[in-house]
This record gives structure tokens, sequence and C-alpha cells, in this order.
């Protein structure tokens, strides 16, 4: 009991001494020294999500018609050793209360009861299954089932994915517009209650998807359609020559629909669930991956995106670059910046600037996630709370791991070498 006492009479101690810090400054000192969070943090997140909970509760009774007819729609899935989830995802999908529904399934290669399994199902009807030989690569896989399909929207998801039983109707509705050519379905956490590192995850993917990319596609920004759940029409699929092998490969197509001089809608309520890394390694792997794709594509592949003088030049496409460039690589190295700063500044206050800076960030969280759980129809999410205190730790470490990659990235070319596709169709990728 009385370390206990102890700590939080050091806490009292050092909540007293960061208000006695806070009193001694003027305003503008005030603002000078937390500028980051100011001038960056709440206008660019806090605001835009109060955007979006505007936007929400203006629009929340209007039922717009389901699109008559519904398109036909065709489910491609790229499995590679997923015997575990293969089941499921089958499941969920037949669940679906959609009337022209194809669901393919291609094999890359596994080496476990994948293919057994797949086989199954395939038998009884409930897919259409085609094993490659050898494995080829995600990109492979889904090229080869886009061209057998039949559907008019194409519907790309992650073998550990499942779905709402309503989330194929919802995610078609915004190809009522013509000018859209892809939807990103809203994704969730499936393994929420595994630990404290899933939960706080679920917060990250609650404010980040649920309302984040909300805000991007109001704007006419919005960059990516997640790999574990999106929907593109089949003739711009085409026209772009299917995916390119290579790793980010929903974001480079994303980015060639954009190209199109087509839009990326957002359908909040059609909803996947996904399972996340449990463990700090496996999480680290995927957002190395994650962070590297975004200058890969956006800096490297792509920067023709930032030529006012090409012949695709759009300026929402060159807001989309900057915003997602800026706020995750920039907005990054400028933190390091300013955390230096701080310390050659005030280098015995820098503890307590530290603390006031925690609890800066930690309330403007707690707002985004307030807003993220009047938006959701997730109630229960409202447990979560509890990881919010471990949330900004959580995003100082993504923000390093972002700076790594992209150094990586700028510097090495690194995905080049990303083991996500084999090597043998690494050799073969274009350089860029």
């Amino acid at each position: 009991m009385e370390p206990l006492i102890f700590f939080f009479r050091r806490v009292a101690e050092f909540s007293g001494d960061a208000l006695a810090f806070l009193g001694s400054l003027e305003p503008i000192q005030f603002l000078t020294v937390f500028w980051a969070f100011f001038f960056l943090e709440i206008p660019r997140y806090v605001v835009s999500d109060l955007y979006v909970l505007a936007r929400h509760l203006l629009t929340r009774n209007r039922r717009d018609p389901l699109m008559e007819p519904l398109p036909t729609v065709s489910v491609i899935v790229s499995v590679l050793n997923e015997e575990r989830t293969i089941p499921s995802l089958v499941r969920s999908l037949h669940e679906q209360r959609y009337p022209h529904l194809e669901i393919i399934v291609i094999d890359d290669g596994s080496c476990d009861r994948t293919k057994e399994i797949c086989e199954r199902l395939a038998m009884a009807g409930a897919i259409r299954f085609f094993p490659l030989a050898s494995r080829q690569g995600k990109s492979a896989a889904l090229t080869y089932g886009c061209r057998l399909a039949t559907g008019q929207i194409l519907v790309f998801m992650d073998a550990d994915t499942t779905l709402d039983r309503e989330a194929l109707i919802k995610i078609v509705q915004p190809f009522r517009d013509e000018r859209i050519g892809a939807v990103c379905g809203n994704v969730g956490v499936r393994n929420v209650w595994t630990n404290l590192f899933t939960r706080i995850q679920a917060v990250e993917y609650l404010i980040a998807i649920t309302v984040g990319r909300q805000f991007r596609a109001h704007m006419g920004i919005l960059g990516i359609v997640s790999g574990a759940f999106g929907a593109f029409r089949r003739e711009l699929v085409e026209r772009t020559g299917w995916h390119d092998p290579g790793p980010g490969n929903d974001s480079d197509l994303t980015i060639r629909i954009r190209k199109l001089g087509k839009h990326i809608a957002f359908a909040p309520e059609a909803t996947c669930l996904t399972n996340v890394p449990d463990r700090v390694t496996a999480w680290v792997r995927q957002r190395m991956r994650w962070d590297r794709n975004v200058i890969r594509n956006r800096v490297r592949k792509h920067r023709d995106i930032y030529n006012v003088f090409h012949h695709h030049f759009r300026l929402t496409n060159l807001l989309s670059f900057v915003d997602t460039v800026f706020f995750s690589v920039v907005l990054s190295l400028t933190w390091l910046i300013y955390a230096v700063h701080m310390v050659t500044v005030y280098p015995h206050r820098y503890g307590l600037i530290l603390f006031v800076n925690y609890c800066l960030y930690s309330a403007a969280k707690l707002t985004q996630f307030a807003i993220a759980l009047t938006i959701s129809e997730r109630r229960e999410l409202w447990r979560l709370i509890v990881a919010l205190p471990f949330f900004v730790a959580y995003r100082v470490c993504a923000r390093v791991l972002r700076i790594v990659a992209s150094l990586q990235e700028l510097l090495f070319h690194a995905s080049d070498r990303d083991p996500f596709a084999p090597e043998k169709v690494r050799k073969q990728m274009a350089p860029f």
C-alpha cells in the first residue's frame, strides 16, 4: 500500500509543479512552448472530428432509398495459410443479404490445410476456388481473381476479415454517383478484448478510420481503400491494368483510380472486423511496412501527382498526397525537432513540459474518442476508455517507427525487399 501512496503523492506534487509552471507563462509564451499541439494537432484532428460530428448530427435521421437494381458483386480473397480464418470469412459472406454475389478465393501457395478446406467449400458450392501452383504474391493472386470475376463491382477482402450482415449492401450504395470509382469500408477490431495492446489499437481504428476517413472523404482527399474491405468498379480496375506487384497494393490501386478522375467514398455503416497484432513485434513489422508504403507510393512511385503540368493533375489528388505525407511523415519529424528544441531551451523544465503535453494530448484524444463513440454503432466500445491513458505513449512509439520506416524507404528503397512479395516477384518489379 505504501508504494501506491508514494506514487500518487509524487503525481500530485508533479501536477502542482506543472500548474505553477503554466501559471508563470504569459499567453504568448504558453503558445510558444506548446505550439505543436495548438497549431498542428488541434486544427487537423480535433477540429476535423468536430466537423464530422456536426455532419453526423445533421444527417443521422436521413435515410436514402437503397440503390435499385443492386449491381452484381464479386468478392475476391487472396489466401496464404489461412486455415483458421477462411471458414468464418465464407460464413460471414453467406450471411449477407445480397442477391447477386460471387465469392472467389485464390490460394497463393498455402502450405497448411487452406487448400483442402477451400476445396471442400468449393465442392459444396460456397465459393469458386482457384489454387496457384506456387506463391506469386497477393497482387498477382488478386489480379487472377479479377480476371475470373463476373461482377460489376469488385470487393477485395483480407482473409481474416468478417462482415456485418448488411455490409455489402451498404458499401455499394455510393456507386449511385457515377463519379465514385471506389468505396472504402469501415474497419473495426475483432480481437479487441485480447489484451491492453489490442484495446489501444481498437481506439486508434475507431478514431482514425471511423471518424478520420469520413473527414477525408467529405473533403475529397481520401487516398486509400483498405485492403481489408473495399469496393471498386470493375471497368476502372481493368483500365488501371489490375494490381501492380509489390507491397502497398491497396493504396496504389486507389491512387490509380483517383488519377482516372474518379472520387473515393467512405461507407461508415459498411463495417468489417479484422484481427490486429496482439504482440509488439508483429505490430512493429506491420507498421514499418505500412509506413514504408506511404513513401513508396506517394513520394516515389506516383510523384507525378505533384506536377501541375501533368495531364492528369488534379488539385484534390495533390491535397490528398500532401495531407498524408505531411501529417504522417513531416509531422512525426516535426515532433522530434520539437522535443529536441524543448530540451535545449528548457533543460530544467523538460519533464514538466512533457507532462503537460501528455495531459493536453490525452484530453484531445478523449475528445476524439467521445466523438467517435457518438458516431459509431458499436456502443460497447466505451469500455476502451481504460486504454486512453496509454494511447499517447503508443502514438509516440508509432511516430518513431514512422520516422525510421520513412528514412529506410527514402534512402534505401526498403520496400523493394519487402517479403510481402516473394523474391521472384520482387526481381520483376519495375524500378521507380
